[in-house]
């Protein structure tokens, strides 16, 4: 039986919203799938599992942080851009994903324009500008669809995105893209997925998660949680209009 290993970056920093839920989802499906695993934590001062490889990582993820940490987390990561860029292609043995959640889906963006005016480059994946607005955060729950798959989930942001952002995760049809005006929201290019979403959202979109189980372990049979298609049910309920 193939044994996967699941990277989290820098879990020190990008740790909010309670969107390490997303790795505990992921590590208990696994498990009852019966799919043995590998966990690497890689602290902002280790060269992450990825770019070593002396291991294939199956699963990368990076959480979100504060805004005060996102350039810490930038120039931890910078280094690595083209060995990120190669996660995008696709993988013929069982997809590798990389899962990218909250602000630190603006790192892959053209640069970020701060509330005074001042601003960073950022990795420039694609050419678009994050521009942040004032102390007061942007709240918002979101429905969206992805390969065919409903998706929920919610935005605490102190930024929108303007520009340029190829090859969108989601078409939203409740809610907003990655600005206000936009109803394209995040990135994906084959298993490389990069969203302002939080949630967790693993956890709150069973049958997507399902999905990219699939793709990553397509040998194993993907168990199912109690009760997790139910609480995504409530929770559009919870916030119909």
């Amino acid at each position: 039986m193939n044994k996967v290993t699941v990277e989290v970056l820098y879990p020190e920093f990008c740790n909010l919203y309670g969107d390490s839920g997303n790795i505990l989802y992921l590590l208990k499906k696994l498990s009852l799938s019966g799919v043995e695993y590998d966990v690497a934590e890689t602290s902002i001062f280790d060269k992450p599992e990825f770019v070593k490889k002396e291991k294939r990582v199956d699963f990368l993820y990076l959480g979100p942080c504060t805004e005060r940490q996102q350039e810490t987390v930038l120039k931890a990561l910078a280094p690595y851009r083209e060995e990120l860029l190669e996660r995008t292609q696709k993988s013929d043995d069982g997809e590798k994903i990389t899962l990218i959640t909250g602000n630190s889906f603006e790192l892959l963006g053209k640069n970020v324009v701060r509330a005074d005016g001042s601003e960073f480059e950022c990795m420039n994946f694609w050419d678009s500008t994050a521009k942040r607005f004032s102390r007061l955060r942007y709240n918002e729950y979101c429905e969206g669809e992805s390969d065919g798959i409903k998706i929920i989930g919610f935005k605490n942001q102190l930024s929108h995105s303007y520009g340029e952002t190829p090859s969108p995760f989601l078409k939203i049809s409740k809610g907003s893209g990655v600005n206000p005006d936009s109803k394209a929201e995040g990135f994906r290019e084959n298993g490389f997925i990069a969203t302002y979403l939080i949630g967790p959202i693993l956890p709150t979109n069973p049958e997507f998660s399902n999905h990219l189980l699939k793709k990553m372990v397509p040998w194993a049979e993907i168990a199912e949680l109690p009760f997790e298609k139910q609480a995504f049910l409530n929770k559009i309920e919870d916030n119909r209009e």
